[in-house]
């Protein structure tokens, strides 16, 4: 004879299938809206997230003194492209002078944070202002992204340690919002 099972088991079984579905039904949620194309309208990042990032290793960059900038790194350096419009008006210095403040920000990883700037070089009155800032030249052509000067204001990008631009900040960008994302890259 099947005697029924006692109420305390009935429980606990009970409560081991509860268990059991929120799993699998969180991950069939995740794996609906994943498999649908689901995106958030708003990620954390401030910069423009590029999909697929752009590989910059086969770009010859030099530096001022013609050394050629190596992109990959084992520092987990971060590198910070500025590319300033032909014409850089007092707001557009203003602007780029922010760089070097949003780098000292980083405190301890600021070393592994330079600073380059894309085909332009620096007038003397502004070296002192915006130093760290490089100048260097692109010994190749820049991929066609990086290629254009912005209209009035200067724009940047973040190249990661393997030689990738993964980040895109346009003309304006928030100075904030780039430290908020390095502070997340860097540490």
């Amino acid at each position: 004879m099947n005697h029924p099972a006692p109420p305390s088991q009935w429980r606990s079984r009970l409560v081991l299938l509860l268990i059991v579905a929120m799993f699998f039904g969180s991950f069939g949620v995740a794996a609906f809206l994943r498999f649908t194309g689901w995106t958030p309208e708003h990620t954390r990042n401030f910069g423009e997230l590029l999909e697929p990032p752009i590989d910059v290793n086969g770009v010859n960059l030099l530096l001022a003194d013609d050394t050629r900038w190596a992109w990959k790194n084992d520092e987990r350096r971060w590198t910070v492209l500025l590319r300033l419009p032909a014409q850089c008006s007092a707001e557009c210095w203003n602007r780029a002078a922010m760089l070097p403040r949003v780098r000292m920000a980083m405190g301890r990883h600021s070393p592994r944070l330079p600073l380059l700037l894309l085909d332009a070089a620096l007038p003397a009155e502004q070296r002192e202002r915006l130093q760290p800032l490089q100048p260097a030249r692109a010994g190749t052509a820049l991929p066609s992204a990086l290629a254009s000067p912005p209209q009035s204001l200067p724009e940047l990008w973040l190249v990661d340690p393997h030689g990738f631009v993964v980040l895109h900040y346009a003309e304006g960008f928030d100075p904030n919002g780039l430290r908020k994302d390095l502070g997340r890259v860097l540490k």
